[in-house]
């Protein structure tokens, strides 16, 4: 075999590169698939790594120390929770927010380049890519030549999945970028992904009764987002009417019209993401829509909150803590306490900081809403 780093022929017994120093890959305990050594799992059918020397089940998830230890250097995010093997081999009908991405020109590339080249430019891609998907809590589905199919709310759901889908098509985009500052000039053409985003119902689950079967998303949501990949052009994304509903207030679309896939009955329209919006909206309430009101009934908390900030301004640490059932209002009033501080022009020297923590229990970095004052 050749080596992974820097070509010289190896004998199959060798782990390390005599030449270069580089660790080898091995093939997967489960499907066999050839997998980089600092792989925590794999690509192709996500059975842990070392499973087979820890005496651990193969077909297990990777456990979430696995994940974080294996995550480039900065990777902040939370790593999925790991569910129960007989939770992973209950399908169940759910709705969930797939994300196809996919390397542009890349059968023109394999067919020019020799194929153990491919295969280490396919090595380093799918990992980047599974980070980028791991890293926002999603699953990795199945790599297919130059894509990868990753799923938003299967096994695990999240309340903001088709969030954590754009975000995760963002940050591969940015993450091709970083690849083709190392491939580029080694394929001879730039590093580009399309992406397609589209949410909907799936039936999830192992497909068959085997020791091996893998858990899969199946249903008409899968192939309207590979269908949708096709009309996304090189460097894009391209997201559904169905997600952009639910993603509106925390991104910038450009509406696109409608586009007729191959296989679908009637055209869908579809939006080209641009990027997180400057200032988010809320998903909630009449602001979802688009509409205002006045806010009534709520003289006495805000005029307590507006003696707070005053209190601020004269040095003194503050902490509000607005506690109520959902529904109650409790966004809304802070909406319109910054709102009559920007209308007084009190926030002209004020920084603004804010920041929100997952309902269901999700641990993240979470910073308190903090005010500070220029030149103090």
């Amino acid at each position: 075999m050749a080596c992974a780093g820097c070509g010289v022929e190896l004998s199959s017994s060798f782990s390390f590169c005599p030449r270069c120093g580089r660790r080898q890959p091995t093939a997967c305990p489960r499907c066999g698939f050839s997998c980089e050594a600092e792989f925590a799992f794999c690509p192709r059918c996500g059975a842990a790594r070392g499973a087979d020397r820890s005496g651990a089940e193969p077909n297990r998830a990777p456990s979430a120390a696995a994940v974080l230890s294996s995550a480039p250097a900065g990777l902040t995010r939370s790593p999925p929770t790991v569910l129960p093997e007989t939770l992973r081999r209950e399908a169940d009908r759910r709705q969930v927010t797939v994300l196809f991405a996919d390397l542009s020109g890349f059968t023109a590339l394999a067919e020019r380049l020799d194929p153990e080249d491919v295969r280490a430019f396919q090595s380093a891609l799918f990992n980047t890519l599974a980070h980028a998907t791991l890293g926002y809590g999603g699953f990795v589905d199945k790599f297919m030549g130059d894509a990868v199919l990753a799923v938003f709310g299967a096994p695990i759901a999240h309340e903001d999945d088709p969030e954590r889908a754009l975000q995760t098509a963002l940050d591969m985009l940015a993450r091709a970028a970083a690849l083709n500052v190392e491939w580029g000039a080694r394929l001879g053409q730039p590093v580009t992904l399309h992406i397609a985003v589209h949410t909907g119902p799936v039936v999830a689950g192992s497909l068959g009764h085997a020791a091996g079967a893998a858990y899969e998303v199946t249903g008409d949501t899968v192939n309207t987002a590979s269908r949708l990949l096709g009309a996304a052009a090189p460097g894009t994304i391209l997201v559904s009417e169905a997600t952009h509903a639910l993603t509106r207030h925390r991104f910038a679309f450009q509406a696109d019209g409608d586009v007729t896939l191959r296989g679908k009955a009637r055209p869908i329209g579809v939006h080209r993401l641009l990027g997180p919006l400057t200032e988010p909206q809320s998903a909630r309430g009449l602001a979802a829509m688009g509409l205002v009101a006045r806010m009534v009934g709520r003289a006495g908390e805000l005029n307590e909150l507006m003696r707070t900030f005053d209190r601020m301004k004269q040095g003194r640490a503050q902490l509000v803590s607005l506690v109520g059932e959902a529904g109650r209002g409790k966004s809304r009033l802070i909406a319109e306490f910054l709102g009559r501080l920007e209308a007084d022009g009190q926030l002209t020297r004020t920084a603004v900081r804010q920041a929100a923590c997952s309902s269901l229990g999700e641990p993240r970095t979470v910073h308190p809403l903090r005010y500070s004052l220029s030149g103090r």
